[in-house]
């Protein structure tokens, strides 16, 4: 009995012990630090610390999650972040906002940035410390007064009104930029889906309601000469703060109304309408929402409705959606997935952001170019119809370092598909043309098809201000048939040759450090004679355009007290005239396929 209790009461003791060593293992593994804070100051180029200045901050899905403004002493603080990646935006009246992308909160670490803003070139660098004692009091004190992080310190009885404490009240309008802009040059329309006119203006707003929705109104207007078309439009869209403490974020909602009045009826193939001046109208509004079910997957979804009133009425909805699956070191896969016009809602919120500053004019402007997007029109036997794609997209993204690797492969089923022609279009069926009369080109109904191809890209960030990237594939695209044009069929693409052709193109993307200009310049290759149609990649941030392609935007330096800034743009597209095929036709008449259309443009924006 003895050795029996002796027995026990040693299997208690070593049972005891074995809780005490788990029990202290798992405490040990609680008190890991698993989040870190982003401190920073800002300053000006004299270094004096600058107070009101408005600081964001973005997850790396470029959603913004909290938000800021500067303490006396130009100081900020964002606490208890998650490890992940961020990305920072600064604005102040009078400086060149600025943006740094992919800044690594570690755990157990502070973050510090150094941001420097100047009228020209603004800058933010990054360091990192891991503190061995306790945060310096100076910090203590910026963590405790950041209003992004702040915590209630009493609770007001309920007889207190808001009247009586207006203060407590958010402001109805806050954080509202604004841009106007002009602009001309040749190109749009028809030919390049665009309704950027000869002439025209453009004023954008962006303003947050009540603290926490933002609203961007933006609208435009063009001539084309004396007696071209004028393109008028209208977009509207609402947003709420990530930070508006509801259970789930409202969905972001954009409506886009547009008025074209084209040219005489019988640019238009085959249709009559005697002296009346036929006129183009679109409406669209579009919905797209997120969601997270698990840690590493996250989740966008929406849906677009179009409808089109030209010498008739048609009408689209376009349902989208895409899954990212984040494994970490291993990389990111993505799905995309949309039925009928361009996904333009998952572009605009494409994930891997390109490394060039970000400014208060960049959510603008592609406010302003939500007005120029046309739908994709054609005529089919004579009636209006509305191109329809059904996109199945896979891609994978892997970054190391200052480098990120993307592979994407796709499949998509055409309906009503399109391509620009240029020259003798006699041979081709008059009801199946759509031109506007002002344009060089028209677009010809080419039926329905189906393609695949694939995307391999490389991007290089050099430094924070100079980017490159290369891109190599194959798609599926047309060839003129080395037979002639003979259009004795029913079959549309009989004068078309179907194929698999490669492509490659090479971007660069620069900031000058002197004078703050914003450069963009890609050249894109597809093999000679083939004409592929665009693919919009919404799995990879790659775009490749035929020929060579110029984006320069020049901040100027404000002058005599002037509120906001000054920029001037210039957008040259295929420059050297590329990817014009010429077809014979039986007959020995000759036209061309057309694409992409050269056109210049320029513009001056005044953002304030």
């Amino acid at each position: 009995m003895q050795g029996f209790a002796g027995r026990q009461f040693a299997t208690a003791v070593a049972l005891t012990g074995l809780l005490a060593l788990t029990g202290r293992g798992y405490g040990a593994d609680l008190s890991l630090p698993v989040t870190g804070a982003l401190l920073g100051s800002v300053v000006d180029s004299s270094g004096t610390p600058q107070m009101g200045a408005t600081v964001q901050l973005l997850n790396k899905y470029e959603r913004q999650i909290a938000k800021t403004i500067t303490a006396p002493d130009g100081r900020f603080a964002f606490g208890n972040l998650p490890a992940d990646i961020y990305s920072i935006r600064v604005s102040l009246a009078s400086f060149l906002p600025v943006s740094r992308d992919k800044v690594a909160v570690k755990a157990g670490a502070n973050s510090i940035l150094q941001i420097h803003l100047a009228t020209l070139f603004s800058s933010i660098e990054v360091s990192y410390s891991w503190p061995a004692g306790a945060m310096t009091d100076d910090w203590k004190w910026v963590l405790r007064s950041s209003p992004a992080i702040r915590p209630i310190t009493r609770f007001l009885p309920e007889e207190l009104s808001e009247a009586a404490h207006p203060a407590m009240r958010p402001r109805i309008f806050s954080g509202t930029h604004a841009m106007v802009s002009v602009s001309g040059g040749e190109g749009g329309l028809i030919d390049s889906d665009s309704a950027a006119s000869g002439l025209g203006t453009g004023f954008a707003l962006s303003t947050d309601v009540l603290g926490k929705n933002q609203l961007q109104l933006a609208g435009s207007f063009g001539q084309n000469g004396f007696a071209g078309p004028a393109a008028m439009g209208l977009c509207a869209i609402y947003s709420r703060n990530a930070e508006a403490g509801l259970l789930s974020t409202p969905p972001e909602v954009t409506l886009t109304v547009s008025q074209l009045g084209l040219g005489s009826p019988q640019s238009v193939g085959g249709t009559g309408f005697g002296n009346s001046m036929p006129v183009l109208r679109t409406m669209s509004l579009s919905f797209y929402n997120t969601a997270d079910p698990l840690e590493n997957v996250h989740i966008e979804y929406g849906m677009t409705g179009e409808s089109v009133d030209y010498l008739g009425h048609t009408s689209r909805v376009s349902p989208f959606a895409r899954v990212t699956v984040d494994a970490g070191v291993v990389g990111e896969v993505i799905a995309a997935y949309s039925d009928g016009g361009r996904p333009d809602e998952l572009s605009a919120h494409q994930q891997y952001q390109a490394s060039e500053v970000q400014s208060q004019s960049g959510d603008l402007i592609g406010a302003v170019n939500a007005l120029a997007r046309l739908p994709q029109l054609s005529l089919r036997n004579g009636e209006l119809e509305l191109q329809r794609t059904q996109n199945y997209e896979l891609g994978y993204n892997k970054t190391s370092g200052a480098r990120t690797y993307a592979v994407s492969t796709f499949f998509e089923d055409v309906s009503n598909g399109r391509l620009n022609v240029d020259g003798d279009l006699a041979p081709l069926d008059q009801n199946d043309l759509l031109s506007d009369g002002v344009s060089r080109t028209s677009t010809y109904n080419v039926g329905s098809y189906h393609r695949h191809g694939y995307l391999a890209s490389v991007n290089e960030r050099v430094r924070d201000t100079l980017e490159v990237a290369l891109a190599y594939g194959r798609m599926g695209g047309f060839m003129g048939d080395a037979s002639g044009l003979w259009l004795d069929s029913e079959d549309r693409q009989r004068f078309l040759d179907r194929g698999t052709y490669n492509i490659a193109s090479a971007n660069v993307k620069a900031i000058s450090p002197v004078t703050g200009t914003r450069f963009s310049a890609n050249y894109g290759w597809v093999d000679r004679g083939a004409i592929i149609p665009g693919h919009v990649f919404t799995t990879q941030n790659t775009y490749v355009s035929p020929g060579l392609n110029v984006l320069v935007r020049q901040p100027l330096p404000s002058f005599l007290g002037m509120p906001g800034r000054l920029e001037v743009t210039a957008d040259l597209r295929n420059m050297l005239a590329q990817g014009y095929i010429p077809l014979a036709t039986g007959d020995g008449r000759h036209l061309l396929i057309v694409q992409a259309p050269r056109s210049i443009r320029g513009g001056l924006n005044f953002v304030f």
